[in-house]
């Protein structure tokens, strides 16, 4: 008897995590947001949710926890029960830049604190500037920087992160000095392009797109290949001057380290069936998104690939968290 009971015991626990699997998610699952409502990442950090809601039968809940380019996300969800009911709205800067940037007081190991799952989609980013200078092409900013070394203004979403290096990697290859002004997350520093108190920034099309049509700022050029449909007529910085220029970024899933395999595998399903709908993805492209996709193995790898890129960005500008 003693022997039926160890048997039977050992079978439940054997089939314990399938069965839990099985029955996820039987609650309402956080979707935790490091940057302001308002931008990129809350944009589709919200439509996301609202399709995984539908998908998976429990209410997906969006909640922004800013600060240190996204790290406080980031640290939240790696602390947390890897339950699958807490899972992280995961950036290129928090898997790639925040954990080799100089100086960055991180207290996490992503590669052993955080789990990949899936990249939702990459964005048209781009160079835009306020309406009160006179800059409408690359050239005219390269021609201006050169004759007012240190003068010209640049705004961010923070120090070491995307924005940041992707306008570091602008004047490392136009060989020009501009003046970088950080603020926390995108729509602060939007504000001030707008008020036209910086000159300009590199972002995302899809948290500037509705100040572009209303004419607050100018669009440039594109930091990555091809341009988006959406904007017709604005080149590619590649295209205007600077042929090596390229700047992607992505947005994606991540859970708490040791979060089960059959929830990973769950969500980057159904996020792949979110992002080959063809009406979603449509939604995606008109505003801003690039639909990507794909496996864990391919999210990993561009993560490796990433952090090298940017490596060479903060060495040679001597970048460092403040």
């Amino acid at each position: 008897m003693a022997r039926l009971a160890l048997a039977a015991a050992l079978a439940l626990t054997l089939f314990a995590p399938a069965t839990w699997a099985q029955t996820w998610p039987s609650k309402p699952i956080k979707l935790i947001n490091g940057f302001p409502p308002g931008g990129g990442a809350d944009i589709l950090a919200r439509l996301v949710a609202e399709r995984l809601s539908a998908a998976l039968g429990q209410q997906v809940i969006v909640e922004n926890r800013t600060g240190a380019t996204g790290m406080i996300a980031a640290q939240s969800v790696a602390a947390s029960a890897p339950d699958g009911y807490t899972i992280l709205f995961y950036t290129m800067n928090m898997a790639c830049t925040s954990p080799i940037m100089p100086g960055n007081k991180i207290n996490i190991d992503p590669d052993k604190d955080l789990m990949p799952i899936v990249i939702i989609a990459g964005l048209d980013n781009l160079l835009y500037v306020s309406p009160k200078t006179d800059f409408k092409t690359v050239e005219d900013v390269i021609k201006a920087a050169k004759a007012n070394p240190g003068k010209l203004t640049y705004g961010s979403s923070g120090v070491g992160g995307s924005y940041h290096l992707w306008a570091a990697q602008f004047t490392t290859m136009a060989d020009i000095e501009m003046l970088h002004v950080p603020f926390r997350g995108g729509p602060p520093a939007i504000a001030e392009i707008v008020a036209g108190r910086v000159d300009m920034m590199f972002g995302n099309l899809a948290e500037i797109l509705p100040h572009i049509r209303s004419g607050a700022v100018r669009a440039v050029a594109f930091t990555s290949v091809p341009p988006s449909p959406v904007l017709p007529g604005v080149p590619t910085i590649a295209q205007s001057g600077l042929p090596d220029y390229r700047a992607d970024n992505w947005f994606g899933l991540g859970a708490a380290a040791g979060t089960s395999q059959q929830v990973v595998d769950r969500l980057n399903a159904e996020v792949n069936k979110l992002v080959k709908d063809p009406a979603f993805a449509e939604k995606l492209v008109s505003l801003g998104f690039q639909p990507t996709g794909g496996s864990v193995d391919e999210m990993k790898a561009t993560i490796l690939r990433d952090r090298a890129k940017w490596k060479v960005v903060i060495d040679a500008n001597n970048i460092r968290a403040e």
